[in-house]
């Protein structure tokens, strides 16, 4: 269902604009789960636009060092990002080292069952 003219928007389009649904959920889901999105104890309003700003500006930055890091870590989700910015606030180097090393453990294993799931699909 859509408010779409459907006599002249060519079929490509309309492609094209549910598939984009998948990425606008996607985002929402992150900012749920990671971001605090539905965590909001306002009152008023105006305090739950602020709250949403908020929400919104954080996975804007997210998504800026997902891009940023894309190349040194392919599999960069939000959750490793919030992890590392907590480590770095605790000023622990060695904390920083070890949420490191236990990103890279996660990609590692990330990436072998991405593989293996290609295999499967591929016999198939």
């Amino acid at each position: 269902m859509s408010n779409v003219d459907y006599t002249k928007t060519p079929l490509e389009r309309l492609a094209y604009m549910q598939a984009q649904r998948y990425w606008v959920e996607r985002a929402f889901q992150e900012a749920k789960s990671e971001l605090g999105m539905s965590d909001y104890q306002v009152r008023k309003w105006d305090a739950w636009h602020r709250h949403m700003a908020l929400v919104m500006l954080a996975l804007a930055f997210l998504v800026k060092e997902r891009i940023l890091y894309k190349q040194d870590y392919p599999l960069l989700s939000s959750r490793d990002i919030r992890l590392m910015i907590i480590a770095m606030l605790l000023n622990e180097p060695a904390a920083v080292d070890q949420r490191i090393q236990q990103l890279e453990a996660r990609h590692k294993q990330r990436r072998r069952d991405i593989e293996r799931y290609d295999k499967t699909e591929a016999t198939k």
